[in-house]
């Protein structure tokens, strides 16, 4: 485990030295620390409700934990951090709404406990699908939790039904939720 460490360290600071400006610039494919059985889940039959029936928030991707990439932090600050997520929402009948929300924390404190860092509102249409992307700007609050060497993060949806027509089922599946990380050497 040190070696590793060690290997990765040197790694970053010989990428660092070729930078210019000494920026590191990370990709971190977010998803792919989630179980997979949790990317997806379907919703409904929510019934037609005068007024509408809003859900309670259903967690899809419910507080996974991340580890980030270890040894990195002792080499680089973080100077910013980006994140987008990607989502299909499938609504096989009924119409309605629905919102979107990523959850972050440290390790000490449940996700849904904290302000969501990203809400993305949705309109469900009978018998389509919608590709949604969402992109969080620089967050300092997100950016301190990428610095650490664990986070946690949950994905929840609430639905508001239908208040004519049929009852509301569909499937919402993410295809990503993608961070970019953006480093500084730490005087290398």
């Amino acid at each position: 485990m040190r070696m590793r460490r060690i290997v990765l360290l040197t790694a970053a600071a010989v990428m660092l030295a070729g930078c210019g400006d000494r920026n590191l610039v990370l990709k971190v494919d977010v998803l792919s620390f989630t179980d997979p059985a949790s990317r997806a889940a379907d919703f409904g039959p929510i019934p037609v409700f005068p007024g509408g029936f809003t859900t309670p928030e259903i967690p899809i991707v419910d507080d996974q934990r991340v580890n980030m990439l270890q040894g990195v932090s002792d080499a680089v600050d973080i100077s910013s951090v980006s994140v987008s997520l990607g989502a299909l929402a499938i609504d096989y009948a009924g119409s309605g709404d629905a919102t979107i929300r990523l959850y972050m924390s440290d390790v000490q404190t449940a996700p849904r406990t904290t302000a969501p860092a990203l809400t993305l509102p949705v309109t469900l249409v009978p018998a389509q699908t919608d590709t949604l992307r969402a992109v969080l700007g620089d967050d300092p609050r997100v950016a301190a939790l990428f610095a650490a060497r664990q986070m946690r993060m949950s994905v929840t949806v609430q639905i508001h039904g239908p208040l004519l027509g049929s009852s509301l089922s569909g499937r919402f599946e993410f295809t990503d939720i993608d961070a970019v990380v953006i480093a500084r050497s730490k005087g290398f």
